[in-house]
């Protein structure tokens, strides 16, 4: 495959419901492309493909671990997101969603939804999800949105050759073909006809021998001199590593990949797919939910879910309607609640007792004593959120939230002006930390809880 050139070429828009991203250039070791699709032509439609594209670039190249996990992982956080956006709009649609990484001869792909995928080598094949079945509505598919463990993710894989055509393709159209192919020639027309009859979205991609267009590099030869100069660099890297450690190296790598994460908002052109984003403003909410006590740390949230802490009883109510799930109570005062991933809660007292918890229902999985110093929460000090514009992809700048005794301001970072402000009745006891999948934040005074949103006007 190393005198193979792969290319993609596509059909979307985003105003029909569907979007393709991809990343083909021709000198990186691994390309990838991510095809979006829903039949809901609608702004909601829109802005849920918006959130996955955003979790896409946010989550696939953050790890090094094998494609297969990356795939799976993401789409995990994917459906996540996708979740949370239903619940949050208060709609429900079905959206599909392939990946496909293609890396030194071999094509992966992690398949939700009905999108399918047509392959022509030797013969025609299709590859992932039966097409026959496919077309069944008893079928049960995967569907980005479903309850997460419910979510069966597969990575398929396919061995690339030197004359290798992939399709991805809507059911709907596949379901009017024609899938007997004998020929080559009779798949190629086929899928020039689909883009001359702007199928929506289409994908098409091709392995092919290199063109004379693409010059040989010259041969490396080992000569004398040469072998000298590598000793050379290899002595002064060895010595370097010995001297200043592994620790150096490593540091060095992670402050790389800082300056990726720091400048990937200017690398991506977001203005050209969703222009003219408006200013961010606070939205208060009428009182959301009154607690039994006086609530004595922080609000937390997850995706479904918001917990409430008084003195040694943890208070789970569901998100948006505010209905109570369930109670627990502990022997001594909470010192910390945090969320954990699998439906989990770390809960720690003030007497160095740590608890898991299952969110579901609030049990106790174990319960052990593991001592630890507590640092204070110093409630009379100005609080600052600092909103991260690339986890919430709306925003285009750097923003902060000042909360002082009685005040929300919203600041401007880039000249430090308030461009949003609420002042309530009541000095605020706490603030939680942003909530990127409801654009919102939590604040206490006393017993009475507030929700803000975080609007765009």
């Amino acid at each position: 495959m190393t005198n193979t050139h792969i290319s993609i070429r596509n059909n979307f828009s985003i105003k029909s419901g569907n979007y393709i991203y991809s990343d083909f250039y021709e000198h990186t070791q691994e390309k990838a492309a991510l095809i979006l699709n829903t039949y809901e032509s609608s702004k909601k439609a829109e802005k849920a493909i918006a959130v996955l594209l955003q979790v896409f670039k946010d989550q696939f190249h953050k790890d090094s671990y094998d494609i297969s996990s990356r795939l799976k992982e993401t789409i995990r956080e994917m459906n996540w997101h996708l979740t949370a956006f239903f619940n949050r709009e208060k709609c429900k649609f079905e959206v599909s969603a392939l990946i496909c990484v293609i890396k030194n001869d071999t094509a992966y792909f992690a398949q939700t939804g009905r999108l399918l995928i047509y392959c022509f080598d030797k013969s025609f094949s299709s590859i992932g999800l039966d097409i026959e079945n496919n077309f069944k509505e008893s079928f049960q598919i995967p569907i980005l949105g479903i309850k997460e463990g419910e979510l069966q993710i597969k990575v398929h894989s396919h061995k690339l050759t030197e004359s290798t055509d992939i399709l991805i393709i809507p059911f709907k159209q596949a379901k009017e073909l024609s899938l007997e192919f004998a020929a080559r020639e009779n798949f190629l027309s086929l899928i020039d006809q689909l883009f001359s009859d702007n199928v929506i979205p289409l994908a098409h991609i091709s392995a092919r021998e290199r063109h004379s267009k693409y010059k040989s590099r010259l041969k490396f030869r080992l000569t004398s001199k040469t072998t000298g100069r590598i000793m050379l660099i290899v002595i002064i890297i060895a010595t370097a590593y010995v001297i200043f450690g592994r620790k150096w190296a490593q540091g060095l790598l992670s402050s790389g990949k800082e300056v990726i994460s720091e400048k990937k908002k200017f690398l991506i052109d977001y203005k050209s797919l969703f222009p003219n984003l408006p200013q961010p403003a606070f939205e208060v909410k009428e009182w959301e939910w009154l607690s039994p006590k006086e609530i004595t740390l922080p609000p937390k949230f997850d995706v479904e879910n918001l917990y409430f802490i008084t003195d040694n009883e943890l208070t789970c109510i569901k998100k948006n309607t505010y209905q109570l799930k369930w109670k627990a109570t502990f022997n001594d005062k909470i010192r910390t609640a945090e969320s954990l991933r699998n439906e989990k809660l770390l809960i720690v007292d003030a007497e160095d007792n740590h608890y898991l918890l299952d969110k579901t229902n609030g049990k106790i999985k174990w319960n052990k004593n593991k001592p630890s110093t507590p640092v204070k929460y110093i409630k009379e000090s100005p609080h600052l959120i600092v909103l991260d514009y690339i986890r919430d992809g709306r925003l285009e700048q750097n923003y902060y939230i000042l909360v002082d005794k009685n005040t929300i301001q919203l600041v401007l970072a880039e000249k430090g002006d308030v461009i949003a402000m609420e002042e309530f009745g009541s000095e605020i006891d706490f603030i939680s930390e942003y909530d990127y999948i409801e654009k919102c934040f939590y604040v206490t005074m006393g017993r009475k809880v507030i929700k803000i949103d975080l609007i765009l006007i």
